[in-house]
């Protein structure tokens, strides 16, 4: 009898790891072949949403408490990037999340026993247990203004690297943080506004977390303000 459970435990075991795989690498063919240049290739993924759905169903299955911290951070935020695209291709075409009611606050998704919305994932979820400004940079919402989103997957022995690379390929992208230097002007997201308690709520703060990551540095006494966020569909088109 104890062998059986021994044998059934690493059964287990095996079918959980395979089902991890299964959903890294779809995940990782969904990003490499539908995001370019920071967008998605929304139309491309309707014609032929298998995968999509399967991965959708991946995280359906899945316990999250079940996973080490680690695999936690990594899973989540591949899921709610593709949730967010499952989202969007559900309804498109469509102009802008932002004019689809309850994009983030209403429409629900099973993840193991829960059910959440995109926002619960997001700052319940994700922001409940790692206060990470990072992920702001590595999260899709769906928009141009969005930072530009990565099209590779986020994986759990490598997701401190990502993040950081996430990072400075944000700030130093100069649609989303853009500095004039001749000025000593920077103008930032919104994002750095909406969510100043995690950037930094002060110029000073803000300055020193651009220059965390910035490749060419700016001085502190350098003026900042915020552009309008774009909310139009980060659609790619061919």
């Amino acid at each position: 009898m104890k062998t059986y459970f021994i044998v059934l435990l690493l059964v287990s075991s095996l079918v959980v790891n395979a089902q991890d795989k299964e959903f890294y690498t779809k995940v990782d063919h969904i990003m490499s072949t539908y995001v370019h240049h920071g967008r998605v290739d929304y139309s491309a993924i309707k014609a032929n949403p298998t995968e999509l759905n399967q991965i959708v169903a991946i995280i359906k299955k899945t316990d999250l408490k079940t996973l080490s911290d680690q695999q936690f951070e990594a899973f989540v935020i591949n899921a709610y990037n593709m949730l967010v695209i499952y989202n969007v291709v559900q309804g498109y075409p469509i102009e802008s999340v932002i004019k689809e009611k309850g994009f983030f606050s209403d429409k629900s998704f099973s993840i193991g026993k829960v059910v959440l919305s995109l926002d619960d994932l997001e700052k319940k979820i994700l922001f409940g247990k790692f206060k990470d400004s990072r992920l702001h940079l590595a999260l899709s919402c769906a928009a141009i203004g969005c930072p530009p989103l990565s099209n590779t997957v986020y994986m759990p022995e490598s997701i401190d690297e990502q993040l950081k690379e996430q990072a400075i390929i944000s700030i130093n992208d100069p649609d989303f943080i853009r500095i004039d230097r001749s000025k000593k002007e920077v103008q930032l997201s919104q994002i750095f506004e909406w969510y100043n308690f995690h950037f930094g709520s002060s110029k000073e703060q803000q300055i020193a977390y651009l220059n965390k990551y910035l490749k060419e540095l700016i001085d502190a006494d350098y003026s900042v303000s915020y552009y309008q966020y774009d909310w139009n569909l980060n659609d790619y088109k061919r």
